[in-house]
């Protein structure tokens, strides 16, 4: 398959700090590092094709390039169907990234426990996992198991919550700052509203916010909305940011990227976020009448 060597070998490279986690507690030297979020690349779900879709992946990863990126996390649905050509177009892009890529799956990668395999095999890659970085814990869930009630996902269900509990824990006994990450939103506008497509369901969403509150999370990183913006919870003790990517927006905000600056070892203040749009595109203003929904229209 062309181009799967050189994707396979940038996967591992990304996820062996996955593997090789490292004690880092608050009283060692904290060194300040950046880190970029990537919204829904999902080849296959722009209006203007695939290939601009695979395009815009590319002018991403030019971006991401230019930056002094310790690593990035994308936060799901890598392609629309699953189709072995947005897969294909996918893994040729990918080593275009020159800085570490963790990916996460989306309700375009999962749907069942057959594309849960297959998602390891495609990206080579787990659906869930965590590493370290210069005193914080990125903690990366699979959230289409983790918020199931289906019953073939029922014993990935059980043991993803397990396993997040323990992250949790091991961060908080080494002293590392937490910064979580997976595809659905915990919740839209307030913690107890309704459920909702793009949201956890209220089942599993009171447990989910009682572990980010216990634990001190600050800051938690997710897409699948498909438009770019801040939610706060009610007491504004962590900050949920969601970026729309590079397939599709229903927003007026358009493509684009967000930029984290880590400057302390106190995630509650030493974290600043900065949303940075798609570098490479002209857009059409929607005052050109695209209906709702539409991505804005470039030229390359």
């Amino acid at each position: 398959m062309k181009g799967l060597a050189s994707f396979v070998f940038g996967v591992v490279a990304c996820f062996q700090t996955v593997l090789a986690d490292k004690k880092f507690g608050h009283n060692d030297d904290f060194k300040p590092f950046r880190f970029c979020q990537l919204g829904d690349i999902q080849i296959g779900f722009g209006l203007d094709g695939w290939q601009n879709d695979t395009y815009r992946m590319h002018l991403a990863a030019q971006q991401v390039n230019a930056q002094n990126f310790d690593f990035c996390i994308a936060v799901g649905d890598l392609t629309n169907d699953r189709f072995s050509y947005e897969i294909q177009a996918f893994q040729d892009t990918y080593p275009e990234f020159e800085t570490k890529i963790h990916l996460l799956p989306g309700n375009h990668d999962i749907s069942d426990v057959a594309t849960l395999k297959q998602f390891s095999l495609d990206y080579n890659v787990s659906d869930h996992g965590a590493f370290s970085h210069n005193g914080y814990r990125f903690i990366m869930l699979d959230s289409i198991t983790l918020i199931s009630n289906l019953t073939e996902f029922e014993h990935y269900t059980i043991a993803e919550w397990r396993w997040f509990e323990k992250e949790l824990e091991w961060a908080a006994k080494h002293g590392e700052e937490i910064i979580v990450s997976h595809h659905h939103l915990p919740f839209e506008f307030t913690e107890d509203e309704p459920d909702s497509y793009w949201t956890f369901p209220n089942r599993v969403r009171g447990k989910y916010l009682e572990l980010i509150k216990k634990y001190n999370v600050h800051h938690i990183l997710v897409g699948h909305r498909h438009e770019t913006k801040n939610i706060y919870a009610t007491d504004n003790e962590f900050t949920i940011y969601v970026v729309a990517g590079t397939a599709r927006f229903f927003d007026t905000n358009g493509f684009g990227i967000n930029y984290f600056d880590v400057s302390s070892c106190n995630s509650a203040t030493g974290v600043s976020q900065e949303y940075v749009h798609l570098q490479g595109v002209t857009h059409m203003k929607r005052s050109l009448g695209l209906p709702n929904g539409c991505p804005d229209i470039f030229a390359h």
